[in-house]
């Protein structure tokens, strides 16, 4: 994983964590997307990231509820 990738995931979770702790929920969906789309660029972590993924969006949808 290059130092561009990292800085990018890191980017997503500052900003995912960012609407969550202000219970902002807008702009999500295209955050997590760009979170499945680094899943998909790197194999030897997908299953990792697509968890994360996950996790995310289930949070975002307990704050919906």
């Amino acid at each position: 994983m290059s130092y561009q990738e990292h800085r990018e995931l890191a980017r997503i979770r500052s900003e995912l964590r960012l609407r969550l702790m202000s219970r902002r929920h807008d702009g999500t969906s295209e955050i997590l997307r760009r979170l499945q789309q680094a899943a998909q660029r790197q194999p030897s972590r997908a299953t990792e990231l697509r968890s994360e993924y996950e996790r995310w969006r289930m949070r975002f949808e307990l704050l919906d509820a």
